[in-house]
């Protein structure tokens, strides 16, 4: 496990009114303070845009500032230099609603440890190549923003329930990542943005190494696969008015309370199965039952 599952890890650390705080609206709000901040820096400066700022530049990760400088500080501080835009909202909006998801069902240490590592992956594998100087064509590597990150964020959310939908047309978002990993990549590919194309894979792969790590079972290239419409359904096993109601609830309890999370269109054919013979049985107990 990513860190030891405590109750209290499940609920909000406070409340604002009605409104819960999770760690997700912290990091919402310390990012929205951070860009309010880069916002005034790029002006007060006269700069065009962050990276002309010279205010800023200390707060970049580059691969030559960490090994001959020794700042430290640029493995966490770069994710924070975020300047005003569409791409940032977005970033913010994955955040807080799929980050929130993801916060909700690990526990509030087991996030914090998926954040943190989802920080640190990108500069640690770029201080460690730049060391051996490989691939050379790549260095000094700068990182700057968090958006690899955030987007890592929401596949963690996909890797959990792969099969949710959202939006109005009812796309399943295992679809929609995929999609937006492809426009990205071939975005990277197209501009020779190695260092960010790098980042935001890395970031993706450890945040399903991570929920793989902490056991979430959705976390499988199974649940990825488009479902056979064609394929028979399993026969419902005989005799099964024979078994106790007890087990035919607790079996279908886990089911109902994803379906009034995330809705029937969340559930594997696997679990749609089990539903269904679920309710094959209490219907064969309630006609085997004495009046």
């Amino acid at each position: 496990m990513i860190a030891g599952r405590h109750s209290e890890d499940y609920y909000p650390i406070t409340w604002v009114g009605r409104v819960p705080i999770y760690v997700t609206t912290l990091l919402v709000i310390i990012h929205v303070l951070c860009m309010v901040g880069v916002t005034a820096a790029i002006a007060i400066s006269g700069a065009q845009t962050a990276a002309d700022c010279p205010w800023l530049a200390p707060f970049f990760y580059s691969s030559t500032d960490v090994l001959h400088g020794y700042k430290v500080w640029q493995f966490v501080s770069y994710a924070f230099v975020n300047p005003p835009s569409i791409a940032f909202a977005i970033d913010m909006w994955l955040l807080y609603s799929f980050g929130r998801e993801v916060e909700k069902f690990l526990g509030r240490r087991a996030f914090v440890w998926l954040y943190i590592s989802l920080v640190l992956a990108g500069p640690t594998v770029l201080t460690l190549l730049a060391m051996i100087n490989f691939p050379a064509t790549i260095f000094p590597a700068i990182l700057e923003g968090s958006g690899a990150i955030h987007f890592a964020v929401f596949v963690a959310f996909v890797m959990i329930y792969p099969n949710a939908e959202i939006f109005f047309l009812r796309i399943q978002v295992k679809w929609i990542a995929a999609v937006l990993l492809a426009i990205y990549s071939l975005m990277g590919i197209a501009s020779h943005g190695w260092v960010s194309l790098g980042a935001l894979w890395l970031d993706c792969l450890c945040a399903v190494a991570m929920l793989r790590f902490s056991g979430v079972a959705n976390a499988s290239l199974e649940n990825w696969l488009p479902e056979r419409g064609d394929e028979e359904p399993r026969p419902v096993r005989k005799r099964i008015e024979n078994k106790p109601e007890l087990s035919v609830h607790d079996s279908i309890d886990p089911l109902l309370e994803k379906i009034s999370k995330q809705g029937i269109g969340s559930l594997t054919k696997r679990e749609r199965q089990q539903l269904e013979q679920a309710r094959h049985a209490l219907l064969e107990q309630e006609k085997h039952s004495p009046r």
